[in-house]
């Protein structure tokens, strides 16, 4: 509920728009005003007197961009709400605390933050938003002079990434003494279960001993009430649960909540939320579950088509550890007789709708984890598509370089290279490293080796809260190029009811864009920033033109509307999404230890 002083904190953001809402005598008055008003702030940002600083200018309009969309009756029907409505009653009404609308902080604070935009007061750059003290001191400098002075404040832009690292203890898993301690932890793991350093090496000895109750995990780490309520839970009422003993070792033997290891848990560990909204969602049909409508996406059994030159092949869905957040979790079964070897689908129809499919010159094999599938069956299923002249490009999806990367033996080796064979068809690998902290000498090894017969690896991470704080993936890009992983994408979090905790707001994703990553050489910061629209496909969010703030509801959520990438060929739907507040993301961090001034701009990325 909103509290009396932040209702104030508002109201004082901008005199103005409290004094045409309070002169409105109805919500559709009050729009017909602030539309004139808003005309009036953008043709005071165009005037050549305005001494605004160019960049404030451009926050300044993107501001009453926002605004405009808000509080307009075509946003309203699409969203079911109206923020100007709660707006108008505010700025009108006398309420006793007890009678104040069903509004949160959340909402009050972005709000705040859009009326002081709208007049040039950000307070990105300046508090007045002239900025005349601020400018640095190398732009009224030239040649060599402004050059040096450019290096220096450069050098201050770097020293602020290596401050952050050091201040959030940001680890990678090649560190000495972490390879260290997890050697210690795997011959923790190797006694339990009575194994050898030879099995160890063995993936299928891995596959046959994933850990799947509080019990045994125990025995190797200390696990939270939260973890082993989510385990449990998870457990008990049948949904996949698993963690290989490699990934286990990736853990640090007591739990660091705010530290690199709270990442790699709770990706794989459920939530306390996470066990009541799957078995919700559950009770509505598979197709509830179904959250990207890989059905509607589906013209052959196996067989996902989004985009025009490229098509998903799904032969088993399975994977020795299933991630919390996956988008198939609802799908990938738990039961498998043979788990060692499993049989995979029937893709006769599947590999006849390819052959058929000619403008098809792109195939992504995944599931579940293709590479659980033993080399002759893996093999079988290249094959099939090598007989192919249409398809140039095979891309295998899989996690096993992160959660078993003694997958990649000699024999795997073989079987990829024979079926690489530039330039007629290629197979790329593309992995999925969500933190620093799971990279390990093993996958830097594993990657080596198929760099070595020219395979290339891809990385796709998700932006989550366990990822998201300054920096924090800026540090995973620069690690995973160390080994030869090339970042690829960089999610948006589908909005799973189950994953709540795991969501972060896109206006933390664009500032992580806009202003991390813009400190890392080019080489580096290859990776995509995108929203994957259920059933439609990806949207680049560094993109205006695929997106619009079309609503900041009471709760303090902003509403995306957003405009699939056929937009300009087709006249396709748009796509409805809420995102989480950002106010309340911020309070999550500060939990985490981080002070959330770090993140003050994040206001103002739409």
């Amino acid at each position: 509920m909103a509290t009396k002083g932040k209702i104030s904190e508002l109201l004082d953001a901008n005199p103005e728009i409290l004094r045409l809402l309070v002169l409105s005598p109805s919500v559709s008055a009050a729009r017909e005003k602030l539309y004139a008003y808003l005309s009036q702030c953008e043709m005071a940002i165009l005037d050549e007197n305005c001494q605004l600083h160019p960049l404030e200018k451009k926050n300044t309009r993107d501001c009453i961009h926002v605004f405009r969309n808000i509080i307009s009756v075509s946003s309203e029907k699409k969203t079911g709400h109206s923020c100007l409505n709660i707006l108008h009653q505010l700025a009108t009404m006398h309420w006793r605390e007890n009678e104040w609308p069903e509004i949160s902080d959340a909402f009050l604070e972005d709000m705040k933050h859009l009326f002081k935009g709208i007049i040039g007061l950000s307070g990105i750059y300046s508090k007045s938003g002239i900025c005349i003290r601020e400018v640095p001191e190398f732009i009224h400098l030239q040649g060599r002079e402004a050059a040096i002075v450019r290096s220096r404040y450069l050098n201050d832009k770097t020293d602020h990434y290596q401050m952050f690292k050091e201040k959030n203890g940001y680890r990678c898993g090649l560190e000495p003494d972490i390879i260290s301690r997890r050697n210690e932890t795997r011959d923790v793991i190797l006694h339990h279960l009575d194994g050898s350093l030879e099995d160890w090496h063995d993936y299928k000895w891995h596959l046959r001993n994933t850990y799947k109750n509080c019990e045994d995990i125990q025995k190797v780490i200390k696990l939270t009430e939260e973890e082993e309520h989510g385990i449990r839970e998870a457990t008990e009422h049948g949904l996949a649960f698993g963690i290989t003993p490699f990934y286990l070792s990736l853990m640090d033997p007591e739990p660091t909540p705010a530290n690199s290891d709270h990442c790699v848990r709770a990706q794989v560990i459920p939530s306390r939320s996470y066990v009541p909204k799957m078995l919700d969602q559950k009770k509505c049909g598979r197709e509830a579950l179904d959250f990207m409508r890989e059905a509607d996406t589906s013209p052959e059994d196996h067989v996902t088509r989004r985009y025009p030159g490229v098509a998903i092949v799904k032969p088993f869905l399975w994977c020795p550890q299933i991630c919390v957040y996956c988008q198939r979790n609802w799908e990938l079964s738990d039961d498998y007789p043979d788990i060692v070897d499993p049989p995979p689908a029937d893709l006769r129809d599947s590999v006849e709708w390819f052959k058929r499919n000619t403008g098809i010159n792109e195939v992504l094999i995944t599931g579940g984890d293709p590479l659980t599938l033993g080399n002759k069956k893996l093999e079988t299923i290249l094959s099939r598509f090598r007989e192919m002249e249409h398809i140039r490009r095979i891309r295998i999806g899989t996690r096993t370089l992160v959660t078993m990367p003694m997958r990649f033996d000699d024999e795997l080796l073989a079987v990829l290279e024979r079926y690489h064979n530039p330039p007629h068809q290629t197979i790329t690998i593309v992995t999925h490293v969500e933190h620093a902290y799971e990279i390990s000498k093993e996958m830097a090894e594993a990657v080596g080796k198929l760099k070595r017969i020219g395979i290339d690896v891809l990385n796709q991470q998700v932006f989550t809260r366990y990822n998201s704080r300054r920096f924090e993936t800026c540090f995973l890009r620069e690690n995973l190029k160390s080994i030869g992983i090339t970042p690829y994408y960089l999610f948006n979090l589908k909005g799973k009811e189950e994953t709540e905790n795991f969501k972060v707001p896109i206006a933390r994703l664009l500032q992580e864009q806009k202003e991390e990553a813009r400190l890392m050489p080019g080489t580096v910061r290859t990776d995509k920033p995108v929203f994957n629209v259920p059933s439609l496909g990806k949207n680049e969010l560094n993109s205006w033109q695929d997106h619009d703030v079309i609503m900041i509801h009471s709760d303090g959520s902003r509403i995306y509307e957003f405009y699939p990438w056929e937009k300009y060929m087709a006249p396709v739907n748009t796509y409805i999404f809420k995102d989480k507040p950002i106010a309340e993301y911020l309070a999550e961090l500060e939990v985490m230890g981080e002070d959330s001034r770090d993140y003050d701009t994040i206001w103002y990325y739409y």
